[in-house]
């Protein structure tokens, strides 16, 4: 959720042009069209191709351990294209309507794209996420707080989601909640600035007993 609130959702969009791109690309012309090998030519396995939960578990230790912001931002933004991406065509098509309509400020019209979303893909937690963070702008905090929450159980380290979280906690003066929700996001992305700072105050309110 924090994701789009502190970033122009314009490069969540060009994230998941660009990948829908590269897949096009790959799957150009000759796609399908294999080499014979020759009979005496040994036969080799192919590698297989690291899942996205594989390349996900990678990245974030690479994010808890890096104590470079470049590195920390790209792998962030790497983390972020991994989640945008449903892995179903006719999601992904409209993923990217969606996002195009966050980023004109049609809340309504990305609202309605992202519910369809989650109706075709479940279990697409980035889908749960975006609607959180319409829900959120429309000021409807219970009803975001939820979906935030499923996106957290089909993701438990999203930490935009818990972010979020943490922001509709705070919204409602509930301190420990927020505390709580900020701690659990930067215990995945140490890298969040606004986030750090949030947590940073409630923690120093908290020790002076006005929590």
């Amino acid at each position: 959720m924090l994701m789009s609130m502190v970033r122009p959702a314009r490069s969540i969009a060009r994230i998941a042009i660009a990948a829908s791109l590269a897949a096009g690309l790959a799957a150009g012309p000759a796609a399908g069209v294999r080499a014979q090998p020759s009979a005496d030519a040994p036969v080799r396995e192919a590698p297989r191709p690291a899942t996205a939960a594989g390349k996900l578990d990678a990245l974030f230790d690479k994010l808890q351990n890096t104590r470079d912001p470049a590195e920390a931002q790209r792998t962030e933004a790497a983390i972020w294209q991994i989640w945008v991406e449903p892995g179903e065509p006719a999601a992904g098509s409209m993923m990217q309507l969606a996002l195009d309509a966050q980023q004109r400020g049609d809340l309504f019209g990305a609202f309605a794209l992202f519910d369809a979303i989650i109706h075709l893909k479940p279990d697409f937690a980035e889908g749960w996420n975006r609607r959180a963070t319409i829900l959120y702008q429309l000021g409807r905090f219970e009803d975001s707080r939820k979906d935030a929450e499923k996106t957290v159980e089909l993701e438990p380290r999203h930490f935009g989601a818990l972010a979020g979280l943490g922001l509709i906690a705070a919204a409602k003066d509930d301190d420990e909640t927020a505390l709580d929700a900020f701690g659990r996001a930067l215990s995945f992305n140490p890298h969040m600035a606004q986030v750090r700072a949030s947590f940073d105050a409630l923690r120093k309110k908290r020790r002076n007993g006005a929590i």
